[in-house]
């Protein structure tokens, strides 16, 4: 069964962090790994991969196949499971797909390890508790049996936690589970109380020398022949390893996207990333029949301060207004910076009324930059245009962004810092401030 995890978009270029192409940690990844494209097929593979991908392309395993095609269509990492026929009942996988990269180029790392050894364990719990111990005995994992007061009546002969397996023999189960936060909340259903099988149940537990692991469970509840809950058998693994691996990727990644979708000097979007957004925008108020006001602003005589007090100053004065523009705009709104002292505002939902109110806003934002960073005979400022998303038909960006500027510079011919609001689809002239 497949389920889902946190979103995680890679970067552009579905690179990991530093730049490392992903293809060069396949080889050395210790169990199953394969890079696949975006139509699932294999660009990478070591050879612990050969077994899941011979039957991945023989049809043999529809369930990862689809969670891969959804991994690869919704961007959204999954953890899933294989069953590979074999000698002795073949062996089993606990499969992570994490998607790297856009949409556009999206592609997909696929990591494996062998979850064999729990699988026939708990099948061995089946038939024998004597089987069951001596697979255990030599097993690194962490095997278990409460009873029904919670107790632990049986523990892995090398023990756990830091424990000797007497330590915890007799021992309330709960004891060892760590505290959880509101953050991140307990299992509803503790596994050391399970009434149902659990498997791949992950779960925080205590060391005895205070430090918390994360612990991924299996278990099958314990009935006697006339169905009463006798307590819980189960296997743990120590992940914390793997957790801390999974987790810094999850936040390579988001760093990878915020890089990828933010200008490196204001913080704002980026051009790429405010187009694919107003993209959006602009599909939804034309479906539900609501305007939204693009607003084009740039910096006059920004050339004259880089000149005169040097580029450091210019970047200075650029932040400045990115965080003034910033302030004025709602959680909903949006921001770019699309290069050089140019500046793209997308208001959601608003009129004439409320792009003339920015915009003096904004003619306040450069009145002030020019009294902390203007050139004397040179005064800085802001040149504003905006115009309104159309509610008759679908406009590309490009061509919105085409009315923005050409009101923007309709602005800069009546003289500098001014602004031009282009009229609505009705109007007839524009609004000169």
């Amino acid at each position: 069964m497949s389920q889902g995890s946190t979103a995680m978009d890679a970067g552009q270029d579905g690179h990991l962090a530093g730049g490392l192409d992903p293809a060069l940690l396949v080889p050395e990844y210790p169990g199953p790994a394969a890079l696949l494209d975006g139509g699932g097929h294999t660009l990478a593979a070591n050879d612990a991969a050969t077994g899941l991908l011979t039957a991945l392309a023989g049809n043999q395993l529809p369930a990862l196949a689809t969670a891969i095609a959804a991994a690869l269509g919704d961007g959204q990492m999954r953890q899933d499971r294989a069953d590979l026929a074999g000698p002795r009942g073949g062996s089993a996988l606990q499969l992570t797909l994490i998607p790297l990269g856009d949409k556009t180029s999206r592609r997909l790392l696929l990591l494996g390890r062998d979850g064999t050894l729990e699988r026939n364990l708990i099948q061995a719990l089946m038939q024998s508790r004597q089987l069951f111990k001596d697979l255990v005995s030599c097993s690194t994992d962490f095997a278990w049996e409460t009873k029904a007061d919670g107790r632990f009546g049986f523990v892995s002969p090398r023990g756990a936690l830091g424990y000797t397996a007497r330590e915890l023999e007799g021992r309330d189960a709960r004891q060892i589970v760590a505290e959880y936060s509101v953050d991140t909340p307990a299992p509803a259903i503790l596994p050391f109380e399970a009434q149902v099988p659990q498997e791949a149940t992950e779960i925080f537990l205590q060391r005895k020398d205070g430090t918390v692991g994360c612990f991924e469970v299996s278990c099958l509840p314990v009935r006697d022949a006339q169905g009463t809950w006798l307590g819980v058998r189960g296997v743990a693994r120590d992940v914390t390893e793997a957790r801390e691996r999974v987790d810094a990727l999850r936040r390579a990644h988001k760093q990878l996207n915020k890089l990828a979708s933010t200008d490196g000097l204001t913080g704002l979007l980026n051009r790429r990333a405010f187009l694919a957004e107003l993209d959006k925008r602009l599909a939804r108020h034309l479906r539900n029949k609501l305007r939204g006001t693009l607003i084009y602003f740039d910096l006059d005589n920004f050339k004259k301060v880089n000149d005169v007090r040097g580029h450091q100053v210019g970047d200075e004065v650029l932040k400045h207004v990115s965080e003034e523009a910033r302030r004025l705009m709602r959680g909903v709104d949006l921001a770019s910076r699309i290069g050089g002292d140019e500046f793209l505002l997308w208001l959601e939902e608003t009129d004439r009324n409320s792009a003339e109110s920015i915009s003096l806003r904004l003619h306040e934002i450069g009145r002030e930059l020019d009294r902390q960073f203007g050139v004397e005979g040179f005064p800085l400022g802001l040149s504003v245009g905006a115009v309104f998303s159309r509610l008759d038909q679908l406009e590309s960006t490009e061509a919105l962004i085409a009315r923005a500027d050409e009101a923007m510079y309709a602005a800069k011919k009546g003289g500098k810092g001014r602004s031009h609001i282009a009229p609505l689809p009705d109007d007839e002239d524009g609004v000169p401030t």
